[in-house]
C-alpha cells in the first residue's frame, strides 16, 4: 500500500541488518491504476469510506454549527450573552470556554469512534494485502 516509498527498509530480529522490502520501488503506472480500480470496488474500502465520510461530515457540522449559534448569538443577542449567571461570569464567557471543551470533546469522540469503527476494518484490509506495510521504529517495515 505504501509502494511508492524508494528506499523503505526492513527491519530484522538485529536491529542493525537492515534489508530493502521487495516491491518498495515505483510500479508502472497501469499497474498502480489496477490497483487504485481494485481498491475502489473492495466492499470493505467502500463501507470504511462511508464511515469515515458520515463521521467527519458529522462532526464538522457540529462544530460549526455550535460556533456559528455562539458567532450570531454574541452579534445579535447581546442582552442574553450579558446576562450574569454567577457575579462577572456571564453567558457569552460561559460559552466561549465552552467552544475549547466542545473542541476538545468532539476530537477525543472521533479519535474513539475512529479506533472502534474504521481502524478495525483498515487491520482488517492490511491483513488481507499480501504487501502490507507498516512503519515502526521510523522505518518501513511488512506488518
Amino acid at each position: 500500500m505504501v509502494e511508492y516509498l524508494e528506499g523503505a527498509v526492513r527491519a530484522t530480529a538485529d536491529e542493525h541488518d537492515v534489508r530493502p522490502i521487495r516491491g518498495a520501488h515505483r510500479r508502472p503506472p497501469a499497474q498502480r491504476r489496477l490497483s487504485f480500480v481494485l481498491l475502489a470496488s473492495d466492499s470493505h474500502f467502500l463501507k470504511l469510506r462511508k464511515r469515515f465520510v458520515v463521521a467527519t461530515v458529522l462532526v464538522v457540522a457540529v462544530s460549526l454549527g455550535w460556533y456559528l449559534a455562539y458567532l450570531f448569538l454574541s452579534v445579535y443577542a447581546r442582552d442574553l450573552m450579558a446576562t450574569p449567571i454567577y457575579g462577572a461570569i456571564n453567558v457569552a464567557l460561559v460559552m466561549g470556554i465552552g467552544q475549547f471543551v466542545s473542541t476538545f470533546v468532539l476530537a477525543w469522540g472521533y479519535c474513539r469512534y475512529a479506533a472502534r469503527r474504521i481502524d478495525p476494518h483498515i487491520a482488517m484490509m492490511r491483513d488481507e494485502d499480501g504487501d502490507a506495510q507498516v512503519i515502526r521504529n521510523g522505518r518501513v517495515v511488512r506488518g
